[in-house]
């Protein structure tokens, strides 16, 4: 779902008389197909149910994907679910969920006249989504910052064991007796 236009897509199976099969056998014929409701958040009286085209597939591959995987409605939603944010109560999260939202990033797209009708505090809560976005945006950076950290520490201790290894082979090669190279006086000569 792209979260910048609100609109969620649902996935389901639902079965359908097949007519002309069930005329020739004389019983009810029915076929499993899936459908798509698509859902405008901060709306709860658009909906629209059809069955699923190829471009519902590209469009939303995500979301068709988890549910081929069998999740079921909201799950195939992406995003933060409002149950995740420390803020939200469950009256809260009933509110928003009868208006189709779902998640934190769908709270912070919705439009002036989708938060005229939840009352006063809506848009305060929005900019709480936005805030609480953007903290964990940074705070996803720094832990990126910190565990890239920890790798160079990791390859910097590891350096310094090879380090270590190849100074005492080569102190082990300097207390050897020398070997002679071609062309190279005698070490008495040298002397």
């Amino acid at each position: 779902m792209s979260q910048s236009d609100n609109i969620i897509p649902i996935f389901f199976l639902d079965a359908v008389e097949m007519t002309f099969k069930s005329e020739q056998e004389g019983r009810p014929i029915f076929e499993d197909r899936e459908f798509v409701r698509i859902l405008i958040a901060g709306d709860n009286k658009a909906e629209h149910v059809r069955e699923v085209r190829a471009d519902d597939k590209e469009r939303w591959a995500d979301q068709y994907a988890r549910f081929k995987r069998g999740l079921a409605d909201t799950e195939q939603i992406t995003g933060t679910p409002l149950s995740a944010w420390p803020i939200m109560k469950p009256s809260d999260i009933r509110m928003w969920n009868s208006v189709n939202v779902y998640t934190v990033e769908q709270l912070t797209t919705l439009n002036d006249t989708a938060l005229q009708g939840y009352g006063m505090g809506a848009r305060e809560t929005q900019a709480k989504a936005k805030a609480f976005l953007a903290a964990a945006k940074d705070n996803a950076e720094a832990t990126k910052h910190v565990a890239e950290n920890d790798r160079l520490r990791a390859e910097n201790a590891e350096l310094k064991r090879d380090f270590a290894e190849l100074a005492k082979r080569l102190e082990a090669l300097e207390g050897a007796p020398a070997k002679r190279g071609p062309g190279r006086p005698p070490a008495s000569a040298a002397a």
